[in-house]
């Protein structure tokens, strides 16, 4: 058992899967390392936008009074969608429909903070505007954040 394969996958990724039918994503993948090599290599063979591709996180330990075992994930995630090189129009709806689906997400993630699901740092939330004009014209959000899952049946 391991943090990424038994918290952090299990726990976010069905998040990320809930936005194909909440907002139209077709493509949810995370990375082998800290590249998106992953998503360039899908994306000559299939449809990969919109879509959110995680990087494997970073994550440090936590004990919370004597008992409670955490694991706090460095989460580093991107939502993408596609838009034309040449149109401007088409560059701010590809940004605001990543948007949206990035403040989808943080909601879901915060209402799950709420019922100690998660241990969010909502302090921690970053979304910056991205663009990768590389074979395709993408547009986007590059989001980080903490995340705390309880680990206690990992390390116990």
């Amino acid at each position: 058992m391991t943090p990424t394969d038994n918290l952090f996958k299990p726990y976010l990724l069905p998040i990320f899967e809930q936005q194909k039918i909440d907002n139209g994503v077709t493509y949810v993948e995370m990375s082998e390392g800290n590249g998106m090599d992953r998503m360039l290599e899908d994306s000559r063979s299939e449809n990969v936008y919109p879509g959110i591709f995680v990087l494997r996180p970073k994550w440090t330990t936590k004990k919370i009074e004597g008992h409670i075992l955490m694991v706090n994930f460095s989460t580093v995630f991107y939502v993408w969608c596609h838009g034309k090189i040449d149109d401007r129009d088409s560059q701010e709806q590809s940004y605001n429909h990543a948007e949206t689906i990035t403040t989808a997400i943080i909601k879901k993630l915060q209402e799950d903070s709420l019922i100690y699901k998660n241990f969010l740092d909502f302090d921690s939330i970053q979304a910056e505007p991205v663009i990768y004009l590389g074979p395709d014209s993408t547009y986007g959000y590059e989001i980080k954040l903490k995340l705390g899952l309880p680990t206690n049946a990992l390390f116990c």
